[in-house]
């Protein structure tokens, strides 16, 4: 017996999703601003509190710890409790949390609210895709997933040029906390917009060892390819500043384009999603990351063409991530299951982009520069093996397979058993072609 998520159009069809899933995009952009609201104005920060750079990028690591650690029990909550609920109260966490630190005038009381920012920022990141899942099939679930993997690159890079440009005419406390309206104004429209979404609490079924493997190969190439993008951009604005001699205007400017880059790189994963290319074909273009780190870290290359390698880079790992995220639904296979898919991606996501600087870091204290090549090679090589993997996993069939759909349940048996062959068949085309 198929079971299927039930209906969320809206009364005027297939707007009211698309007004939904832009919607629910955006609080996951918002969310990732508040993730890169400190490097903009962290010399101010440093002056004002006496603190250390070291120190002050615990501020903005703070909130990726909060993912590292409970990622997987939240996408478990989550799947008992309502991910429309979560991705209102992430929302409105982020928004009050945010707005509490134009009060913060010492360091305690900052990395205080900055980690009550994460517990935020994990609930929409873990709730975002679950809704979207649940709005969407096919190949347009495929593209909507894929564009979810934009939003931490362009929510970062939006941080990146605003604070930067607001930086030098407000105190950065109000800067943080206007960082904290966005939030609340996405979660008021989301309240009105998005239909209340099953629970899977009624499905108790047992997972077993098998399902829990699936779920490695994704969240481990989501660890990697989030490894190579924090870990990118943190050393090339390091490269700006040393190598290049750039001001902190110049390597901000110049470090927020690269971020785009990786915004750029998932929209393209959608465009091309919905137009039947699989994940499976989108793997190779990561042979181009490390090529392109050789130009992007080379002080005696132009700095245009630099700049522009680097963009490359994060626009090819931008195109993965959202692959990723696009055969997540393949990969859990029943509805119950896509909660901790996403859980264990964000767990393992945010556990990459903890690791991933300091690891770039022994690279280029060891090799100098160019150990930034060898670092993507190797990380980047990893996440597109465990893509592989999970494309091949994700077109596999099972005997409970499940891909969830937004369509209202067929009143006919047999309608209803051909439109879940027809949302398999499409998932399969997604995610790797058929299998024979």
């Amino acid at each position: 017996m198929s079971h299927r998520y039930d209906t969320v159009p809206g009364a005027d069809g297939a707007a009211a999703p698309r007004l939904q899933v832009a919607l629910t995009w955006l609080a996951g952009v918002l969310a990732a601003v508040e993730l890169g609201a400190i490097p903009p104005v962290s010399p101010a920060v440093q002056s004002s509190l006496g603190l250390s750079f070291g120190t002050v990028a615990w501020a903005t690591s703070g909130m990726t710890a909060v993912g590292a650690a409970l990622g997987i029990p939240v996408g478990w909550w989550t799947s008992r409790f309502c991910a429309r609920c979560a991705l209102l109260t992430g929302l409105v966490a982020l928004s009050a949390a945010a707005g509490l630190c134009t009060f913060a005038r010492s360091w305690p009381m900052l990395l205080g609210l900055r980690t009550a920012e994460g517990a935020g920022y994990l609930l929409v990141f873990v709730a975002g895709p679950i809704v979207l899942t649940r709005l969407t099939q096919g190949r347009a679930q495929a593209a909507a997933l894929a564009l979810w993997g934009t939003c931490v690159p362009t929510g970062v890079a939006l941080a990146t040029a605003v604070g930067g440009a607001l930086a030098s005419r407000l105190p950065w406390s109000c800067w943080l906390g206007l960082t904290g309206v966005g939030p609340l104004a996405v979660a008021v429209l989301l309240a009105l917009a998005l239909p209340h979404l099953p629970s899977t609490a009624t499905a108790r079924r047992s997972r077993t060892a098998g399902t829990w493997v699936r779920f490695l190969a994704p969240a481990g190439a989501y660890a990697f390819m989030s490894l190579v993008s924090v870990a990118i951009v943190v050393v090339l604005s390091e490269f700006l500043l040393r190598a290049r001699h750039e001001t902190f205007a110049q390597a901000g400017a110049e470090v927020a384009v690269v971020s785009a880059g990786s915004a750029v790189g998932g929209l393209l994963a959608s465009w091309l999603l919905r137009r039947g290319v699989t994940v499976g074909a989108l793997a190779p273009f990561a042979v181009l990351m490390p090529l392109a780190c050789l130009p992007a870290f080379s002080a005696g290359v132009p700095l245009g063409a630099g700049v522009t390698a680097a963009v490359l880079v994060l626009l090819v790992n931008g195109l993965l991530i959202s692959a990723v995220y696009a055969a997540v639904p393949a990969i859990a296979r029943r509805p119950e299951d896509v909660d901790l898919a996403n859980g264990a991606l964000t767990q393992l996501g945010s556990l990459g982009a903890l690791v991933g600087p300091p690891l770039y870091g022994l690279a280029v204290g060891y090799a100098g520069w160019g150990g930034t090549v060898a670092a993507t090679l190797l990380f980047a090589g990893l996440g597109t093996w465990l893509l592989l993997v999970t494309a091949r996993s994700a077109a596999r069939p099972a005997p409970d397979s499940l891909i969830p759909s937004a369509r209202l349940p067929m009143s006919a048996p047999d309608s209803a058993a051909q439109d879940s062959a027809q949302d398999s068949a499409a998932q399969e085309d997604i995610v790797g072609g058929r299998p024979e």
